[in-house]
């Protein structure tokens, strides 16, 4: 197996569970946020979200992205904080594994390398969030669009700022 894609050691594992309920916390923050502000433009929401996806990848790898954002969406759905909840465990899993698959070909040293990774990331995740917002919110298609374009634009550029500078800080420290 790839050491860069794949841990299945108990700290990855238990690691994606504990980051993963951290993740849930602040998207449960950040969704009510976003909710009061405006529910079609989840720029606090998905720049969380692509943070903590980027981070648990370069932490513990897979499948301990896939589990700490399936915990995610599961909970999200439980407590209804977002219509398209349902939506985010594809987001959530495809984003993570999306994120995975890029930045394996990287040495994640340069915030290039963050940026392309966080990209591939936040579109795959945010098309799956436009289906949502297509399907529960009724939103034209180009609306749709713009809304997930944005959302993935803010969250590719202010995400892969914060995984670059706290991944750095991790690896510098010796937690990782």
């Amino acid at each position: 197996m790839n050491e860069k894609l794949f841990r299945t050691d108990t700290k990855a594992l238990v690691g994606s569970v504990i980051i993963g309920i951290v993740m849930l916390i602040m998207m449960q923050v950040t969704g009510r946020i976003d909710a009061i502000l405006d529910p079609t433009l989840l720029l606090l929401n998905g720049t969380c979200w692509a943070f903590f996806t980027g981070l648990i990848v370069l932490m513990y790898r897979q499948p301990a992205g896939i589990i700490a954002g399936v915990v995610e969406a599961v909970v999200a759905m439980a407590t209804g904080y977002s219509p398209l909840g349902f939506f985010f465990l594809f987001a959530n899993v495809l984003g993570s594994i999306v994120y995975s698959l890029i930045s394996s070909k990287f040495s994640m040293e340069k915030l290039s390398h963050h940026i392309l990774s966080m990209l591939g990331a936040a579109v795959t995740g945010n098309l799956c969030v436009m289906a949502g917002l297509i399907y529960v919110f009724h939103l034209d298609w180009k609306i749709a669009l713009l809304s997930s374009s944005l959302t993935a634009t803010v969250g590719t550029i202010v995400a892969g700022i914060l995984t670059k500078s706290v991944y750095g800080s991790l690896k510098k420290s010796a937690l990782i």
